[in-house]
């Protein structure tokens, strides 16, 4: 691994613990068993760790999500969207859990994470629409924040496997899905 990878994982988790105020560039340093100045070689400023950290979450995430996602019918993709909380607070439980503590006061946090819904609200409107619902705008957007506060309950509280799925399987059957 390389000291580049080691100050992004330490990074992550001290952003976790504490917030991205409170963790100074000496305790990156030194869970990352690096120097400072290494940290401002490779990334310049706190800000660009950070957003380097959400760079490349994110592109994951999308890479992610663009297989699962891609082709399904509009029954299929709004199923697979109220799945979605599952599988990406699972395939990185820490990053979620940092950007659940992050995002609201974090300006950088919160335009990743814009960027990526962005698209999915387009796409549940079309579906929502092709459905015929009355109001497929509000539909998508309704479903967004539940989705919204279900990965952020999954991140903040970690539920058992059984839990998350029976919550999931609550949202879908009232779509009908």
């Amino acid at each position: 691994m390389s000291k580049k990878q080691d100050i992004l994982d330490a990074a992550l988790r001290l952003f976790t613990e504490n917030g991205v105020r409170a963790t100074p560039t000496k305790s990156i340093a030194t869970e990352a068993e690096t120097s400072e100045a290494l940290i401002f070689k490779h990334f310049g400023t706190k800000d660009q760790l950070l957003e380097e950290i959400m760079k490349k979450a994110y592109q994951a995430i999308v890479r992610e999500t663009t297989v699962r996602l891609a082709g399904l019918s509009s029954k299929e993709y709004i199923a697979s969207m109220i799945e979605l909380p599952i599988i990406l607070t699972r395939s990185n439980p820490d990053f979620w859990r940092m950007q659940y503590k992050i995002m609201p006061l974090n300006p950088i946090s919160s335009r990743y994470h814009e960027n990526f819904m962005r698209p999915c609200l387009l796409r549940l409107t079309e579906c929502f629409e092709d459905l015929n619902y009355s109001q497929p705008e509000l539909e998508a957007e309704l479903l967004l924040i539940y989705i919204d506060g279900v990965w952020k309950y999954f991140a903040a509280n970690q539920p058992d496997a059984a839990k998350e799925k029976a919550l999931v399987e609550l949202i879908k059957q009232k779509y009908k899905l």
